[in-house]
């Protein structure tokens, strides 16, 4: 029940997160804006009037009067402040399972009393009496108010993913994987400043600040989407560029925490075996196939027991001489390769991948 409770609870803090997104690039002006954590979750700013949303991602079915109560409640007090701006929008965005959007009941005044009504100890109470508010006051109230059912958790993602296309002219990809999570690590530093001014963003400085492919992969996403999803993605992103092509340059950097961890599972020849099986295989690869370029993040003599290893193994790779006198030259010829009798495809080749060690790197020559 814990756990479910939990989850509940990210899920609505994501709920109001994505709303925030949406809001903020369906603005018609680059300068209106909104406040995160202001009068309600989130306030709308624009040049004729400001809307304040609450927003409520709930388990249950249907609408009902009993959850309805405390959140009108809390806007209805808000209302009848003396300091309250009289042109004021109150907006209750709440998601019920099995409600969709322009199906919301009409609230009238006698809609009103009955959400506001309650029951103590068997006694019933009516909230509005309690607070002295009048009747005249809850017809102004509801000429402010507006109750829209929220569209579903997933749904919205979509909405806001394909605004974000929409905005940024940019892949699916690229929406979800750099936009989307810049705009959540926006709005999440905004929600949780102290001070109400820095909570308040305007459309442009949004798009400013959530136009950064760079940035990095923040743990919210990841907390969110899970690393299996992102590596996937990231598989089909590359896929579908064809940078993996057989026929194109490649090179492959391998960083020093990968080559420090503990590989037993996948030793360091295994795995230039699989990347040479999988991109240069011997009477598989096509003529035009060209050999890896392998970069690892390590030090000369590190470099030399891997080196050893290969060539225990039999593995024929091109390094330009580097430990002696590094050729460019020798470096860049491409193979001397057999094909088989068709012409087709590579049976024998003079070396199988080239391998370098990123201090002595020069990438000038790896592109020539």
């Amino acid at each position: 029940m814990q756990t479910r409770t939990a989850e509940a609870t990210i899920k609505g803090y994501y709920y109001q997160f994505d709303t925030s997104i949406l809001k903020l690039l369906e603005l018609q002006s680059d300068t209106d804006s909104i406040t995160v954590e202001g009068i309600e979750d989130i306030d709308i700013i624009t040049a004729t009037e400001t809307t304040t949303v609450q927003c409520k991602y709930l388990s249950k079915p249907r609408f009902i009067n009993s959850v309805m109560r405390e959140p009108i409640s809390l806007m209805l007090d808000h209302f009848v402040n003396p300091t309250t701006p009289s042109n004021l929008q109150y907006i209750l965005y709440a998601h019920f399972e099995n409600e969709i959007t322009g199906n919301e009941p009409t609230i009238d005044l006698q809609k009103l009393k009955e959400i506001l009504k309650y029951y103590e100890n068997n006694i019933e109470k009516h909230y509005e009496i309690e607070k002295g508010i009048t009747d005249e006051q809850l017809d102004s109230f509801l000429s402010q108010f507006k109750l829209i059912f929220g569209t579903e958790f997933y749904l919205q993602q979509k909405q806001v993913s394909d605004k974000l296309k929409t905005v940024f002219n940019c892949s699916d990809f690229e929406a979800d994987t750099y936009f989307y999570n810049n705009a959540l690590r926006v709005i999440i530093d905004k929600s949780i400043n102290h001070d109400i001014s820095q909570r308040q963003i305007s459309r442009n400085d949004f798009i400013s600040a959530i136009d950064c492919r760079r940035k990095l992969f923040n743990q919210w996403y990841i907390n969110l989407r899970s690393k299996k999803e992102y590596l996937k993605q990231i598989e089909q992103n590359l896929k579908s560029t064809t940078i993996l092509n057989p026929a194109k340059t490649k090179i492959i950097i391998i960083d020093n925490h990968i080559l420090s961890a503990n590989n037993s599972k996948l030793p360091f020849q295994l795995l230039i075996e699989n990347l040479i099986a999988k991109y240069y295989k011997i009477n598989n690869s096509l003529r035009d196939a060209k050999p890896l370029s392998i970069v690892l993040d390590c030090d000369s003599f590190q470099l030399q027991d891997y080196k050893r290893q290969l060539i225990c193994n039999e593995i024929v790779f091109n390094d330009g001489f580097e430990h002696i006198n590094f050729s460019s030259s020798i470096y860049n010829k491409e193979p001397i390769i057999n094909t088989t009798k068709n012409g087709n495809k590579i049976s024998k080749t003079s070396y199988l991948y080239k391998v370098r060690y990123i201090f002595t790197i020069n990438y000038l020559s790896l592109l020539a």
